[in-house]
């Protein structure tokens, strides 16, 4: 079957901007885009290697966060701590960092993914009482079940007599169960940890190490480009990067925060689609749409950004606040604290 749309895009007219100064990490609005080049070509192969260049600093900068999650996640696969809570925004890979840190170091563990109850957390526990036990999204538990708070916090404890085998109990209308647990737990979560109760922040902070993951836009991008140079989910390098960059620079224009799960789950299999001739519309046509969709307010300031984009981008984040929030008082709430996290962003970068 053949497509309705043309091969590859066209490339783009040169990009007479200067080039970034350098030592900076990113690839802001202001650097070079050399567009869509046809992948195999020379041109492609030097630009993506000085794309990649361009990359290095921010690549060593989350490379070296890495390190200390996987230090984590070691003290608590070999016993030398009992949890670890990774926190950080939806789409930067914080499963998926932590499945292939234990498929790669083959340690069993038990992953728990979606809405757990109080019930469902215990017989997790029984079930796996010397055991590293992954939650993915904890925080429901937090906010709407004591029950499974107690029960994890009982996991994570101290026991009086220096014993690593932590009580854990659970009582039911048939009577008490209780279960010894001797393994870890990693918690992970879109918040955090000061987002929940007061009560859980002092209980669960004192038990476990909490690391926030939350690189910048150019950290995502670096990461992106440097899984898309390897190949991914069926397309091939060279393919991978010009999606990647494709959709990176479709962000920088709306001001989203680009996620690698946007890359992964979204831009890839539109363009397999394409390929595969499945589609009526061109790949970068599918991503566009994805972007504008699913609009999410950047975290960090995009450095390089001009003053009509950042109107644009401004317009987007109070659409997008306006269409979270119905409270007057928590717009303005919502609106302030976009606008502290823009100047402290701002901040670190001069």
């Amino acid at each position: 079957m053949t497509t309705s749309g043309p091969d590859r895009e066209p490339a783009a007219e040169p990009d007479n901007r200067p080039n970034r100064p350098s030592g900076e990490c990113a690839m802001s609005p202001d650097s070079p885009n050399p567009g869509l080049q046809e992948p195999g070509t020379v041109e492609t192969v030097r630009t993506n290697g000085d794309y990649l260049k361009g990359h290095e600093q921010c690549l060593k900068e989350v490379e070296a966060q890495f390190g200390i999650i996987r230090d984590r996640l070691r003290g608590v696969c070999n016993g030398f701590s009992k949890g670890f809570y990774l926190c950080g925004p939806p789409g930067v890979s914080k499963t998926h960092t932590v499945v292939n840190f234990l498929n790669d170091n083959s340690i069993p563990f038990e992953h728990v993914q979606g809405h757990l109850t109080g019930s469902a957390l215990f017989d997790v526990i029984e079930e796996n009482p010397a055991g590293v036990i992954v939650l993915d999204d904890v925080s429901n538990i937090f906010r709407n079940d004591d029950k499974g708070v107690q029960l994890l916090l009982a996991a994570l404890g101290s026991p009086p007599d220096g014993s690593r085998v932590r009580k854990v109990p659970y009582r039911t209308a048939r009577g008490k169960r209780v279960v010894g647990f001797a393994g870890g737990v990693v918690a992970i979560s879109n918040l955090g940890i000061d987002e929940h109760r007061n009560d859980v922040i002092a209980a669960l902070a004192d038990r476990v190490h909490v690391q926030k993951f939350d690189p910048t836009p150019e950290q995502v991008e670096a990461l992106i480009f440097k899984i898309a140079m390897k190949g991914v989910a069926g397309v091939a390098a060279e393919d991978a990067v010009m999606i990647a960059r494709f959709l990176a620079e479709e962000c920088r224009k709306r001001g989203t925060r680009l996620t690698i799960r946007l890359f992964i789950d979204s831009a890839l299999p539109d363009f397999r689609m394409w390929k595969a001739g499945k589609a009526e519309n061109h790949w970068t046509m599918l991503v566009r749409a994805t972007v504008a969709k699913e609009f999410v307010p950047q975290r960090h300031a995009v450095r390089g950004m001009s003053h009509n984009d950042q109107m644009e981008a401004d317009r987007r984040i109070v659409l997008a606040i306006c269409k979270e929030f119905s409270d007057p008082m928590e717009k303005v709430r919502a609106w302030k604290q976009w606008n502290e996290t823009v100047r402290r962003g701002s901040a670190t970068k001069h």
